[in-house]
């Protein structure tokens, strides 16, 4: 039967995806179209569940025997208030206020208020708490049965009976509700009444039963559970008396609740709850819930539908949900319905199932019917246009019209698996057989291949007699044969599918397109949701659906056209599996496709354990981003709930945080990514884990952040922060670290001038010691070496006086003594050198006193200065001098004249020293080579030079002469 449409909802506000651009009223949804969770009390949930509401922070609350409870979709945890406690644990009505409190009813009477954690509680009349409502100024209106129950409102002087001065009347009010005008409506224990706004006074509008329940439908209009034989009468009060089912008797509701798709259901008096489709037509359509689908119980008493269109019933012994799937199972594996399912699509819509003896029809916007049972097993059925082919074990069977009739065929070679035809020329495989072209008056047989014959099938449908598999290959068929199609590979091959997006080939491994005669492959490995292709639907409108062992997965061509040009590009897909209301997953080993289209646009597969379909226009997607929530931090076995802002003490160094989202939909599936700021640098992807945990944290404020995505993949970007802050130890704070500072670079000024005061200790010492050594060595060279020279001396020149004049040995002598003078006169200037280097200084005055005497042996020096004074120690002074020296020598024993020029520039910091004369000049040869053989002078002034770091440079003078320079840093 076709679903009526009732009342339309902007599709802003729908709960169900409709096609692009187009508003469609709500489908009441069959018990079918929903996934059914059960929460057991093995599964943590707390037993007698009398009332449920959602709060604003998203938590789903239950008001239980065992007291109050909040639910993430997860786990259930007992709610405590910080200030004040509840003055019964046995809650019977709950109500969500939207500045974020909650009004809470008990069984003895009382109403508490839990507010910021702090509970206040009014009254304990003798009665129940049985239902609140809230009106839009903020009064909170109270239904209550019992000995001295009756209407109570809540307002800003407390808890107050409405009475006979208001036009209620004594005794019980079973029922309290509030109209989109404003108007409070109550069921009391004989009518019921209403406070139209602008009113003072209650006013009768019909009778009623005792203990009749109210609700409000999506439309505005009030319902009741009653007898439906005082429905005339309350439609002209303006109220709908809900349908009885066959058996029921009224009142029959324990609570009633429309759903936003307009839906009625009630918990029922009688147990289970009873699902009302249509309710206010002629004939609604009615279905039972009980444990046989999964309740926990049939003591079922409270309903609600939540922020996401999740309906949840609670029960003595457990919660239960029913949430809205974008699928629906219309034929399930059970003990009178066997699996191994056939599917085709006619020409004009009408979809046909089979299993192995029965025939289904749906046709567009129907449900799925029994049409057939037959003896002989069904081995498969195909589309001929508008007819249905139908292959038995021995025989085709052609459906036109409503009839059957036997195709004149010869007897087939076995059961087909496939079937084709292509003008007046038919296709048959038979499994384990091979494939078959009806010629004439019998089968022929297609020959083998590069397959093995018998492991040949002919694509079954439109495609038949073109295109043949056989395990892993595709052969096209033309007037010459069966040729292979080159390119890669998935695996045995389960159909072909033209259409849109071009040639699609499903297998075990991938899928595959034809293109430019080859196949090109997405492969299971590097998309696993297309692993196990049985099945593939490609619509008119370019949008394809592809049923695998990972699910139904909706993609498009413009999505596979950027898959297959891309190797590194993911799939753009939706997937929906049995979570989603599907059957189980792709029915495997069929050599034809497990999926079709109806007329309606409805996708129908074939699964493992049923057949189920799907509308592409009335896709549920969650499009409510979770709100997120901070359950707990612990730190130093102490928890702090709800926390904010946390203040820690020192030496806290872990952490450990518990959070969670509140989609209830599917919170299996909600995704979650967080971050410390100050410690993480980008986002922790958690997946579905909802605790987090850090380790060795310092002192200082760290801000923890976490956000969630709900199953449809919607992100809360702003997700829940706490902010914790870590006190510092006193060796921890800001003024110590400053005084730790202070004192550690005091203590290292002492360590570095304690230092550089003994390296300056050692330092004069070393060159005192140094200086008193060279005055040693002045005065034994003075006092004992120079005086023996000059007695030797004299004793050679008595010698010489004593020769004969002109003789050999006078020649020798004087040879002998102009040598011992040289000696005499460089030892003379060694000790001279040893006695005036006293001290660190510049060189200059050493080398002028070096000039005069030289002067005093015929050598003329000019020493010339540019640049201020450099300060050198004795040692290093004493290498320059020798340097200076050794050059000015050489000038006075191989220039061959007595003018020499000492140029002294310090003006960049550095010391050069410039000693040139006009002389004969150097050789080249001991100018390149840096000294002569035999001779060590300059050898000696280069490393002497090396020794000061400096560098040492003798060259040709220009025309003539020679010029020594001499250069160390400073």
């Amino acid at each position: 039967m076709r679903r009526r449409r009732t009342w339309t909802m902007l599709l802003a506000s729908a709960i169900f995806a409709a096609a692009p651009g187009l508003a469609q009223a709500p489908l009441q949804r069959s018990i079918d179209q929903y996934n059914l969770r059960a929460w057991h009390l093995v599964d943590g949930a707390p037993p007698d569940i009398w009332a449920l509401t959602q709060g604003g922070d998203g938590f789903l609350y239950l008001g239980t025997g065992a007291g109050l409870y909040r639910f993430d979709g997860i786990s259930f945890e007992p709610v405590v208030p910080r200030i004040g406690r509840f003055p019964s644990r046995n809650i019977t009505a709950l109500l969500a206020d939207p500045d974020g409190s909650l009004w809470i009813g008990h069984f003895d009477g009382q109403v508490s208020h839990l507010q910021g954690g702090r509970v206040s509680s009014f009254g304990a009349p003798n009665a129940v708490v049985e239902q609140f409502a809230r009106r839009s100024d903020g009064t909170i209106w109270v239904a209550m049965s019992g000995p001295e129950g009756g209407l109570f409102r809540i307002g800003p002087g407390g808890i107050a009976r409405v009475g006979a001065a208001q036009g209620m009347p004594a005794g019980r009010a079973s029922s309290v509700v509030t109209g989109r005008d404003g108007a409070i409506w109550v069921a009391t224990e004989t009518d019921i009444r209403v406070l139209r706004p602008g009113s003072t006074r209650f006013t009768p509008v019909t009778r009623s039963l005792y203990r009749v329940r109210l609700a409000v439908a999506p439309d505005g209009e009030i319902w009741a559970s009653g007898n439906p034989a005082d429905a005339p009468a309350a439609r002209a009060a303006g109220i709908r008396i809900a349908p009885l089912a066959p058996g029921m008797h009224p009142p029959a509701a324990d609570r009633m609740r429309f759903t936003r798709d307009g839906a009625l259901w009630r918990t029922l008096f009688a147990g289970g709850v009873l699902q009302t489709r249509d309710a206010g037509s002629a004939v609604p359509s009615f279905t039972r819930l009980t444990t046989k689908q999964g309740l926990p119980s049939l003591v079922a008493v409270p309903l609600l539908e939540d922020h996401e269109a999740n309906l949840w019933i609670g029960t003595n012994l457990g919660l239960f949900r029913l949430r809205p799937v974008s699928a629906a199972t219309a034929l399930r594996v059970d003990d009178s319905v066997l699996g191994g399912f056939e599917l085709a699509a006619t020409q004009d819509g009408t979809v046909y199932a089979a299993n192995p003896h029965n025939l289904y029809r749906a046709r567009p916007g129907e449900p799925l019917r029994w049409l057939r049972r037959f003896d002989q097993g069904i081995a498969m059925i195909e589309a001929d246009g508008n007819d249905l082919v139908v292959s038995l074990q021995d025989r085709l069977v052609r459906l036109h019209d409503n009839s059957f009739a036997t195709l004149p065929t010869p007897a087939l070679p076995g059961p087909a698996s496939t079937w084709a035809r292509q003008g007046n020329t038919q296709w048959i495989s038979v499994q384990d057989v091979g494939v078959f072209q009806l010629a004439g008056p019998r089968w022929r047989a297609l020959p083998a291949t590069d397959q093995p014959a018998n492991r040949l099938y002919a694509a079954s449908g439109s495609g038949g007699g073109t295109w043949f598999y056989g395990q892993d290959r595709l052969y096209r068929r033309d007037r010459t044969g069966l040729h292979a199609i080159a390119g890669d590979r998935v695996g045995s091959i389960a159909l072909v599918s033209e259409g849109p997006a071009g040639t699609l080939v499903g297998g075990e491994l991938g899928l595959a397109r034809l293109e430019q005669g080859r196949l090109r492959a997405l492969s299971d490995s590097r998309m696993p949701e297309l692993g196990g292709i049985t099945g593939i639907v490609q619509a008119p409108d370019g949008m394809v659906w592809i049923n695998g062992v990972q699910g139904l997965v909706q993609t498009s061509k413009a999505a596979l056209d950027a898959a297959f040009a891309d190797p590194h590009a993911a799939l753009q897909h939706q997937r929906f599996t049995a979570a989603d209301g599907l059957p189980g997953i792709a029915q495997q080993g069929a050599p034809k496709s497990t999926a079709v289209r109806g007329g309606d646009g409805r996708i129908w597969v074939a699964d493992n354990v049923g057949i189920g379909w799907i509308d592409p226009a009335r896709i549920v997607h969650n499009p409510l981003p979770p709100p997120v929530a901070i359950l707990r931090l612990t730190a130093n076995d102490r928890s702090y709930a709800d926390p904010r802002n946390v203040a820690l003490p020192a030496g806290t160094a872990n952490l450990r945080i518990a959070y969670t989202a509140l989609s209830l939909a599917e919170a299996e599936r909600v995704r979650f990514r967080y971050r410390l700021i100050g410690v993480d640098r980008n986002w922790i992807d958690a997946g579905t884990a909802r605790e987090a945990y850090y380790a060795n944290l310092g002192p200082g404020s760290w801000r923890f952040q976490v956000i969630a995505a709900n199953n449809d993949g919607v992100w809360n970007r702003d997700g829940a922060t706490v902010t914790v802050t870590i006190a510092p130890h006193f060796y921890q704070t800001w003024w110590f670290r400053l005084l730790a500072i202070g004192a550690g670079a005091g203590a290292l000024w002492l360590l570095y001038a304690w230092r550089l005061r003994e390296q300056l200790a050692r330092t004069r010492a070393r060159a005192e010691a140094q200086l008193a050594e060279r005055e040693r060595i002045a005065r034994e060279l003075h006092d004992t070496l120079l005086q023996s020279m000059q007695g030797l001396i004299l004793r050679f020149q008595a010698a010489a006086y004593a020769t004969e004049p002109g003789s050999k040995a006078q020649t020798l002598i004087d040879s002998a003594l102009d040598r011992a003078d040289d000696v005499m006169i460089e030892a003379r200037d060694r000790v001279l050198a040893l006695r005036r280097i006293a001290g660190p200084g510049d060189p200059q005055p050493l080398i002028e006193e070096l000039a005069r005497l030289l002067a005093e042996e015929g050598l003329i020096v000019t020493v010339t200065r540019d640049g201020p004074p450099l300060r050198f120690l004795p040692e290093e002074l004493e290498q320059i001098l020798a340097i200076v020296q050794e050059a000015l020598a050489n000038v006075r024993r191989h220039a061959g004249t007595l003018l020499a020029q000492v140029r002294i520039n310090s003006g960049d910091g550095r010391l050069r020293i410039a000693i040139a004369d006009q002389g004969r000049g150097i050789p080249p040869a001991i100018a390149q080579k840096g000294e002569r053989p035999g001779h060590y002078g300059l050898k000696g002034m280069h490393e002497r030079a090396a020794a000061l770091g400096g560098t040492l440079e003798v060259r040709r003078g220009m025309p003539i002469g020679t010029t020594v320079c001499l250069t160390v840093p400073r």
